[in-house]
Formats: structure tokens, C-alpha cells, sequence
């Protein structure tokens, strides 16, 4: 549990606010060990890649030069498949039924998805930071399960840091390479092939371009398991959680605030996605209605790996509603039933004016105490949550959409969303 973990904290980086109470039980050991993991707690900011990078000056601490290696990663995936196309006149003209430049699903893999999974770093990490300080700074962490915390944060950064997770997703991510098929393009003679064999632009993308895309969509997959893993591990300690918090949640809506942030991610799934469909509509004449389902499903799917983390607290904030419903429901049932003997039946003969007594209004504190127990949801997932994800998940889909619905139809339907 007293493992240091491996990265140092981040130079120009904001820490979060961590505010311990005073308590003459807890040794300053504990407190440095429980501070020093918090504050350089990350899901991105770790792993052999990472390191080998950090040592050729590639990447920094504070999560960096993120302009730079997309630039970077463009050169190296997109470029080389546009100067080897026009090379060999694959990039536009009628030599192949889909040019380089024709080909929707190139756009969505390497010129909108690739920057986004990078830029995903520095819009996901800083939130699970603070949302991980949170439960410390919220005092949601009892003082006796603060030692307990601490080991959770190292255990999963050992978790990020082991070379065996992105060995494997290194195998996963180029394996495919000897065993190349076309993927998610289309059935028409492409860019890829000439005369039945892969053009030097087809090799260029089978044996690197699509196994570095894969290898960051794999990689961030893995961080996302990371991030679910640790809210299972601390649903697992004894946290001080009020079931009557207005947030409905106990208190943790602070993780919907944190989890909307994945939604990037979704988003540049979404980018691949929809390249994928906008060449079936333009070159193998499927229709919006015919892939109806198909889209629905990714959408459908996105939004379900996108609440699975916060449904790891579900067994907790159930028992904490159960437990709450009938704590408060022995209160309320002892309040009112003083409230009747006293008021309705008059057992106990009080002279006192029910007028502008003050009971009137503790019975209905208490009522409004037990409502928000039975309001109380068993995780922290909010309507705005999911209608952010499901919109950023449906984005890129938009334009594909709009784009391959007749006129006729599309007019019709504008006219009925708006009657």
C-alpha cells in the first residue's frame, strides 16, 4: 500500500484542492501517503508506451504538446497514403471506382477520430483527477478507510503501468496485419488494390496507419476498464454516503460531471462510424432507412458503455437507499406518531395553540427528508448525462444522415418536427 507511484506530479498542472479535517487520529504518514496518490493519480499518464516517450522527450508531464502529435500522427498515417496515391494515380480520377480522395472512411479514421483520442488526454484527466480528490475533499472516505483508499489509487496505477495489458494490445492492434482484409470500406475497387494486389498506399495502410489507429482506440478501451475498476474498488469501502443528499445520489453526482467527459471518446468512434456508412451510401447505394438499425445499434451501444463505470456503484447506492428507507422510515414513523397523540388525539394534553407551532413544519421536513431517500437513484446518472453522450455518440452521424435522406423526405420531416 505504501508502493510510490510511478509518475511524479505534473509541472504547470493544477493539483486538486485537497482539504483533510484535523483529526488527532490520522498520522501525518497516512496523510502524505493518501495526498501523494491523489495528486498524481491518472489514467492517461502511464504505461511502457508513455514512459519510452517521456524519456525521448516526445510527451511531458503536464500532457503537452497535444497539437504536435496529432500534427504528428497525421504525417505519419494520413500523408504517406495521399503522396503514395498520387504517386500511383489512386488519389482521384476513374482508375478505381473510390479514390483516396473519394473515401469518406479515411477522413473519419485518420482526420477526425485520430485527433480527437489525443485530444482526449488532456479533456478526460484533469476531470477523473479532481473527481478522484473529490472523495477525500467531500470527506466521502471515512478516516479509517483512508489507508484503504490510498492502496486502491496505487493498485490501479500498477494496473496502468504494466507492460503485459499493452503487449497485448500491441499484438491486437498489428496482428491483423497478416491477416489483412479491407475492414469497414466498401465493396468497390478502391485506392487499396490494383489489379487484385494491395497498391503501395494499401500496404502503407494495412501494415501501419490501421494498426496505430487501433492501437490508441485499444489503449484508451484498457484506460476505460482502468477507470471502471476503480470506481468498483472504492464502491468496495465503507463511504460515508448520505441518502438523503439532494443530488439523488448519495452525493457522488460529482462522477456524472467527470464521466461526461468520456464522451469525446464516444465521439470519435462515432467519426470512424460514420465514414464507414457514408461510403456504403455512396458507392454500394445503401439507403439511410436500410441502415436504420445499424445505426441505432452504435448509438444504443455507445451510450451503454458510456454509463457502465458509474453502474459499478450501483450494489452500494442500493444498499444505502435500502438502508435509509427504513432508518427514516422508523423516524417518520415515531415523529408522527408523537405528532397524532399530541395533536389529533390529544393523549398527552398539551394546552399549547396548534397555530404557529413549529411542528407543523417538522412533520413536513420529515416528509421531504423521506422523499428525497425514496427520489434516490442507485447510481449517479443523470438525464443530462445521457442525453450529452447519446448526442456526442449521434454527432458525426448527423451530416451522413442529412446527406443521404431524398430531399423530399428530409424537407417532410423538418416540417413535422416543426408543425
Amino acid at each position: 500500500m505504501g508502493t510510490p507511484v510511478k509518475n511524479p506530479e505534473r509541472p504547470g498542472e493544477p493539483r486538486p484542492k485537497l482539504e483533510f479535517p484535523p483529526i488527532s487520529s490520522r498520522t501525518p504518514d497516512v496523510r502524505e501517503k493518501a495526498e501523494s496518490a491523489i495528486r498524481s493519480f491518472s489514467i492517461v499518464l502511464g504505461g511502457p508506451l508513455y514512459e519510452f516517450l517521456l524519456r525521448h522527450g516526445v510527451v511531458r508531464f503536464a500532457l503537452p504538446n497535444v497539437f504536435r502529435r496529432i500534427a504528428a500522427l497525421v504525417a505519419l498515417t494520413w500523408l504517406p497514403l495521399l503522396l503514395l496515391s498520387l504517386k500511383d494515380g489512386l488519389a482521384f480520377g476513374g482508375r478505381v471506382q473510390v479514390p483516396l480522395l473519394y473515401d469518406f472512411a479515411i477522413y473519419g479514421r485518420f482526420l477526425l477520430a485520430l485527433p480527437l483520442l489525443v485530444l482526449a488526454e488532456v479533456v478526460i484527466d484533469p476531470a477523473i483527477r479532481q473527481a478522484v480528490a473529490e472523495f477525500v475533499e467531500a470527506h466521502f472516505v471515512k478516516d479509517e478507510e483512508l489507508p484503504k483508499f490510498e492502496g486502491v489509487l496505487v493498485k490501479m496505477q500498477q494496473l496502468r503501468d504494466s507492460w503485459i495489458p499493452e503487449a497485448i494490445i500491441l499484438v491486437l492492434a498489428f496482428f491483423p496485419v497478416f491477416l489483412y482484409q479491407r475492414g469497414f470500406t466498401v465493396a468497390a475497387s478502391s485506392w487499396h488494390t490494383t489489379n487484385g494486389h494491395l497498391s503501395a498506399a494499401g500496404w502503407w495502410f494495412a501494415a501501419f496507419s490501421t494498426p496505430v489507429v487501433r492501437f490508441i482506440c485499444y489503449r484508451w478501451l484498457f484506460r476505460y476498464f482502468v477507470w471502471t475498476a476503480l470506481l468498483r474498488r472504492i464502491s468496495g469501502l465503507n463511504l460515508a454516503l448520505m441518502p438523503t443528499h439532494p443530488d439523488h445520489a448519495a452525493g457522488l453526482n460529482f462522477l456524472a460531471l467527470a464521466q461526461k467527459r468520456f464522451g469525446i471518446l464516444f465521439c470519435s468512434f462515432g467519426c470512424m462510424f460514420a465514414g464507414g456508412v457514408a461510403n456504403r451510401m455512396a458507392f454500394e447505394g445503401a439507403s439511410v432507412n436500410s441502415l436504420r438499425f445499424l445505426i441505432a445499434g452504435f448509438i444504443v451501444l455507445s451510450l451503454i458503455l458510456g454509463l457502465v463505470p458509474l453502474l459499478m456503484l450501483a450494489p452500494k447506492l442500493s444498499k444505502v437507499r435500502r438502508k435509509g428507507l427504513v432508518e427514516y422510515g422508523r423516524l417518520a414513523n415515531s415523529y408522527t406518531e408523537s405528532f397524532d397523540r399530541k395533536w389529533v388525539r390529544g393523549v398527552e394534553g398539551s394546552s399549547e395553540e396548534l397555530l404557529g407551532t413549529g411542528d407543523i413544519q417538522s412533520l413536513a421536513d420529515m416528509g421531504n427528508s423521506f422523499a428525497l431517500v425514496d427520489a434516490m437513484t442507485i447510481a449517479p446518472i443523470t438525464k443530462r448525462l445521457v442525453l450529452q453522450l447519446t448526442a456526442q455518440a449521434a454527432l458525426p452521424l448527423i451530416p451522413v444522415i442529412v446527406l443521404g435522406t431524398p430531399t423530399p423526405e428530409l424537407v417532410h420531416a423538418i416540417i413535422k418536427m416543426l408543425a
